[in-house]
């Protein structure tokens, strides 16, 4: 029984909790760019590689807003998303022009629309897996966004500070030493519908060994 008790933890822990997961910021102010108010039609956001220990497969990108709880509606817009990796720092990186030239050689990762903000938090899973080598430079993500922005409300949390995070728009060049915080790979607390399926079937493998063992030990002979 104690094996068949194992196996279902494990599997139930591996399903909520990814090889590599990392959060980046801590919540200190708000912004409503890119995704709840519309600013320009590119949005960039650079990552300090000192901030991942590891290279990182990333899937998925989360957003939190447990500052403004409230707003919760994100732009109707179709959004394209890429990441890449790059040279430049993170200190000054928004009184910089955007190199438009550059998008060609950045990976896309993701297009469409975006799903309202559910506990405090904004889930983008990924089309396309990006894999991140620090060694190799600075994180990049670019937001792009060429429907001039409709019905959102939604604020973001974001990180205020020098040197780990920064963002820069196609519309205003500005030191503006903040940035999203942000998950990668970012797994929410409460089990998603697949995760409980995996628990139950776990729970439900030992319970039925359980169940075998008793009718074994049960048989008698005259």
């Amino acid at each position: 029984m104690n094996r068949f008790f194992a196996a279902a933890v494990a599997l139930s822990a591996a399903a909520v909790s990814p090889a590599h997961a990392v959060v980046i910021g801590t919540a200190d102010s708000s912004n409503s760019y890119p995704f709840g108010a519309y600013s320009a039609s590119y949005f960039q956001q650079i990552y300090n590689k000192s901030a991942f220990s590891a290279p990182i497969s990333i899937n998925k990108l989360t957003f939190y807003n447990t500052l403004s709880p409230a707003s919760t509606r994100p732009l109707t817009d179709t959004f394209t998303i890429f990441l890449s990796t790059i040279s430049a720092a993170v200190t000054g990186f928004g009184q910089t022009n955007i190199p438009f030239g550059d998008l060609p050689t950045y990976t896309q990762v993701f297009t469409g629309k975006l799903q309202t903000n559910v506990n405090g938090r904004l889930d983008i899973v990924l089309d396309t897996a990006f894999n991140y080598d620090p060694t190799q430079g600075n994180l990049l993500m670019t937001v792009r966004d060429f429907d001039f922005g409709s019905g959102g409300n939604l604020f973001l949390d974001t990180d205020n500070n020098i040197g780990t995070t920064n963002i820069r728009t196609s519309q205003f060049q500005y030191p503006w030493n903040t940035g999203l915080v942000t998950g990668f790979n970012d797994v929410a607390a409460v089990p998603e519908p697949a995760t409980w399926a995996m628990m139950i079937g776990g729970f439900g493998m030992m319970g039925g060994a359980m169940r075998y063992r008793r009718r074994k030990i049960s048989v008698s002979f005259a």
